[in-house]
């Protein structure tokens, strides 16, 4: 018990439970068996506002229960900490590194933005370039489809076409679209280009 895992804020149940145990056993055997001392035992069965290790209240239990007695409230632990409050006793020694921790994170997160090295969000700023070039092309090809159609037919003697089919919808390319396409695909070879030697 020099060591408990988790403790309970003291409650009547706990200590109704803990005085049948004494009952039973007599307080010094108890104090032997649970590891502590006669000032302990007084703070817990006058239920003042403490923590005692859980363990404590499993041994009061299964004392009781050794003992015959057959009142859950007595001899089950789940029963004995209905209403209490459970908490992880602070360990010494480590409490202070806990609350310095914060401190030292934001010291590291001030010496990586001033060094330039904090990482970046899910989308850097070359994925974000990647997926804009990949929008223009697509963008190229489209515009050079319709306007190719629309401005270039003419120019070779054909009548002016969008190259859509309403009914049904289909993509009826004419002659315009179609050098559309090839003079975007060129356009996009040049953007390609500069894209990625120029600016990345």
């Amino acid at each position: 018990m020099s060591k408990p895992d988790l403790e309970a804020l003291v409650t009547p149940r706990i200590a109704e439970a803990v005085q049948a145990a004494v009952d039973r056993v007599g307080r010094s055997e108890f104090e032997t068996i649970a590891g502590i001392d006669d000032q302990q035992l007084a703070s817990i069965l006058t239920v003042s506002d403490e923590y005692v290790a859980v363990a404590l209240v499993t041994i009061a239990c299964q004392i009781n229960k050794n003992h015959g007695d057959s009142s859950d409230a007595h001899s089950s632990v789940t029963e004995c900490l209905k209403g209490t409050t459970i908490r992880i006793p602070a360990v010494p020694g480590k409490t202070l590194a806990i609350l310095s921790q914060p401190s030292r994170d934001r010291r590291s997160l001030q010496k990586l933005r001033s060094s330039g090295q904090l990482p970046g969000p899910l989308y850097e700023k070359k994925t974000t370039r990647l997926l804009g070039f990949s929008a223009n092309t697509i963008a190229f090809f489209i515009l050079g489809y319709f306007l190719g159609g629309i401005a270039i037919s003419p120019l070779i003697g054909e009548p002016s076409c969008i190259g859509v089919s309403t009914s049904p919808i289909a993509l009826v390319p004419c002659g315009g679209s179609i050098i559309g396409l090839v003079a975007s695909a060129i356009g996009g070879i040049a953007y390609t280009y500069y894209y990625f030697v120029k600016r990345l």
